[in-house]
């Protein structure tokens, strides 16, 4: 059971399905219930269809249970897609737009696993893909002038935060994966995810000064990009700070 639920990653979809709800309140739109475990669960399936296609490669990484039990596992992932694709399809009767969103992110993550030999787009898909949850307000009329500083904000934390998981996995990955450190450089990698995670930073002060607290463990975790070669010290406070920058937004989503 415990190694199932390490699989499903249940922190990261807890986070995109808080960006989804976020969406919904600073755009004023009644939250829609379904359509945030819709989205939970196109995440979640999307986790376990990750690990089962790299089953054999995530070897090298010692995440074992996909391989040592592909048959169960499978099952699992099975039925987690049966369960977003069910959903989905009620949603679709009531929320047309919204359900055709969300389904566009599901066949993204059926597929992510197919980019890892196309140049940068693992990264892209994993940006765009996180950043699309806080666009389902408009499946319900919201527009997009009251989404944007969010939606930019979530683009650039996002992919300064997978830049970093890249760089941690550079030696597995080699062969396997065509990622931004293997392409241009370590150097070159942590460059771009300090300056990604420095402007996603920014946008967040400006939407609420009160993000200032996150924002500190952010910057605190990035003054170590240098020494921390594997830059897991400086992941451990960026996702610190991000929890603490989804804590404020909710908190500042009902005053």
């Amino acid at each position: 059971m415990i190694n199932i639920l390490r699989s499903m990653r249940l922190p990261e979809c807890l986070l995109v399905t808080i960006l989804g709800y976020l969406s919904f309140r600073f755009t004023e739109i009644p939250v829609n219930t379904l359509t945030l475990v819709v989205l939970f669960f196109t995440v979640l399936a999307t986790m376990l269809q990750n690990d089962w296609r790299d089953r054999v490669h995530d070897i090298h990484k010692s995440k074992l249970f996909a391989s040592s039990k592909p048959n169960l596992f499978l099952v699992y992932v099975i039925t987690s897609w049966i369960i977003c694709f069910s959903l989905n399809l009620y949603l679709f009767v009531d929320k047309p737009i919204a359900s055709g969103m969300l389904f566009i992110m599901a066949i993204v993550g059926l597929l992510y696993s197919e980019a890892r030999r196309v140049p940068f787009l693992s990264v892209t898909l994993v940006t765009l893909t996180v950043a699309s949850s806080t666009l389902l307000p408009l499946g319900f009329g919201a527009y997009i002038r009251d989404i944007y500083p969010f939606l930019f904000m979530v683009l650039c934390i996002m992919f300064g935060r997978e830049t970093l998981h890249d760089i941690n996995d550079v030696k597995a990955d080699t062969g396997y994966k065509k990622t931004i450190p293997i392409i241009l450089g370590d150097t070159t990698a942590r460059i771009l995810s300090v300056i990604s995670l420095l402007l996603g930073s920014l946008i967040a002060v400006l939407i609420s000064p009160l993000s200032s607290i996150g924002i500190c463990f952010i910057i605190l975790g990035l003054s170590k990009i240098k020494t921390d070669i594997h830059v897991r010290e400086v992941r451990t406070k960026v996702d610190i700070g991000l929890a603490l920058l989804a804590i404020t937004f909710l908190v500042i989503s009902y005053r």
